[in-house]
């Protein structure tokens, strides 16, 4: 065998941050919340979309759902509600409420890009975003009228 695994390079060995980035902070979960857990819970058929069907969805509307109790984001494209996976993210809460409301697709792939959000997050797919949000579009055609 040519190498150890984790293989040198890879995102388990490397701990040291890039210039852009935050030191990875890991927080302490309370008993019940490991990944194993979460596993269990988004398999288990319980609704955690809390919507009866997939839909589309605007920027406008997810900003809607910014609180601790009621969470939904866009990571790729798709919009998540998160509410229940808060108690179960590695980096805590407050790190999940970062993108609370927005497209947390950058801040996702600069904190992990390797994960894989769509599995993680499956069960808690609501729908899929149409564009940006009215303020957003009305900033463009503004920057669009200056020129």
């Amino acid at each position: 065998m040519s190498g150890a695994f984790p293989m040198r390079n890879s995102p388990q060995v490397l701990s040291v941050p890039g210039p852009n980035q935050r030191p990875r902070k890991k927080v302490a979960l309370k008993p019940g919340f490991s990944p194993l857990d979460w596993a269990r819970l988004s398999a288990s058929g319980k609704d955690l979309r809390g919507v009866s069907e997939l839909r589309m969805i605007t920027m406008d509307e997810v900003a809607l759902h910014n609180k601790r109790n009621d969470c939904w984001m866009v990571i790729a494209g798709k919009v998540y509600n998160v509410t229940h996976y808060l108690e179960y993210h590695p980096g805590g809460k407050g790190e999940l409420m970062r993108a609370a409301g927005k497209d947390g697709s950058a801040l996702f792939n600069d904190i992990h890009p390797w994960v894989n959000a769509e599995g993680i997050l499956r069960a808690c797919l609501v729908g899929f975003c149409t564009g940006p949000s009215k303020h957003q579009t009305e900033a463009v055609e503004t920057s669009d009228d200056s020129t």
